[in-house]
């Protein structure tokens, strides 16, 4: 059985149909049902938070950018018996990076993969990026999550100066020492 396919995008399993179309006429019927449900002390759940999706995006650590531009890890668990192509939008909180908006990805299937975002340094900070899925139809899939980030641009090729530094002072060193004992030994 397959759930997501076809020229439209989501194809949803027939049980799910069946809820997604009980929940739409919830939906239109939830302004006058709503106040009346509020009086009651009920809570109203809306058509993208009753549906039990089974693909979501893994919270995972913080993540360091060290280097002007790179690739941010996003995995993604998908639980359905078929690999399911999706979008992952992707926003940061501020204009310390860029990074496009939304890129294709295909999760295989009952598995957790990684999918990457090209991402590039403008500044060093902090950076909280909101990351949610769609199918390529717009329909929300799982919950946004938000990862953040520790951008450090310029200590990468700090790095490589410094190791460059020592590599060439221990050869220097070296260097002159050997010389040292030959002179002494003639």
């Amino acid at each position: 059985m397959r759930f997501f396919s076809g020229r439209n995008g989501l194809n949803l399993a027939p049980r799910k149909r069946i809820v997604a179309a009980l929940l739409a006429i919830l939906l239109v019927a939830a302004p006058t049902f709503a106040t009346s449900a509020n009086a009651a002390g009920l809570t109203v759940k809306t058509a993208a938070s009753a549906i039990d999706w089974r693909i979501s995006i893994v919270r995972g650590s913080d993540i360091n950018l060290v280097a002007t531009q790179s690739r941010v890890p996003i995995q993604i668990r998908n639980d359905y018996d078929t690999d399911i192509r999706v979008l992952i939008w992707s926003q940061p909180s501020n204009l310390r990076v860029t990074m496009p908006k939304a890129i294709s990805f295909t999760a295989p299937a009952n598995t957790t993969s990684n999918a990457t975002i090209p991402v590039e340094a403008i500044a060093n900070g902090e950076v909280r990026l909101n990351v949610w899925l769609t199918s390529f139809s717009g329909v929300r899939l799982g919950h946004p999550e938000v990862l953040n980030m520790s951008v450090q641009r310029d200590i990468e090729g700090s790095i490589l100066i410094g190791f460059f530094l020592v590599v060439g002072t221990l050869g220097f060193m070296g260097a002159r020492r050997m010389m040292r004992r030959r002179a002494e030994a003639n």
